[in-house]
């Protein structure tokens, strides 16, 4: 088991983005239209940005693996574009979960969402675990939808404020 030595933008690493997309896609990549490791890898690509989305975050290990991330896009839910932005990719190594990694990655992703004037983020799930787990990093459930999938999915939302010292 690693432990995780530090956060970083991908834009600092870029050359890490197959690594994190690899690990989407041996969590999703059963979806249709996601089942070739190349469209995670293109999409992983995409958020680079360092002042703007889409921006994403990498957990690291001491040795620089890619031990979880999570990124912040425009849009992700068609059923809901009337909202903006949204935290996609969540993801920490299976052999990692349950080690804060998740935690780090959000305080770093909404930290920085604060830093370039983003108020609230939104976040859609399938999952029951996902749930549980943004609601313990202090998201609000909003509602259940039909994803593109057919499948429920639940959306939660977090009004983000800064922390003063």
């Amino acid at each position: 088991m690693s432990s995780i030595s530090s956060i970083t933008l991908l834009a600092d690493m870029p050359g890490l983005a197959a690594a994190w997309a690899e690990l989407h896609w041996r969590e999703w990549g059963d979806e249709p239209g996601r089942e070739a490791l190349s469209w995670w890898v293109e999409d992983a690509a995409q958020a680079v940005e360092r002042t703007r989305v889409p921006v994403a975050f990498l957990a690291l290990g001491d040795r620089e693996e890619v031990l979880g991330g999570v990124g912040l896009h425009e849009f992700d839910l068609e059923e809901r574009r009337d909202r903006s932005p949204w935290i996609v990719g969540t993801i920490v190594r299976a052999d990692q979960r349950g080690e804060g990694i998740g935690q780090a990655l959000m305080a770093a992703l909404e930290g920085w969402a604060i830093n370039v004037g983003i108020a609230q983020v939104w976040v859609g799930t399938e999952t029951a675990r996902a749930v549980a787990f943004y609601r313990r990093s202090g998201y609000e459930w909003v509602e259940e939808i039909a994803s593109r999938h057919g499948e429920p999915a639940t959306v939660l939302t977090k009004r983000l404020t800064p922390a003063y010292y």
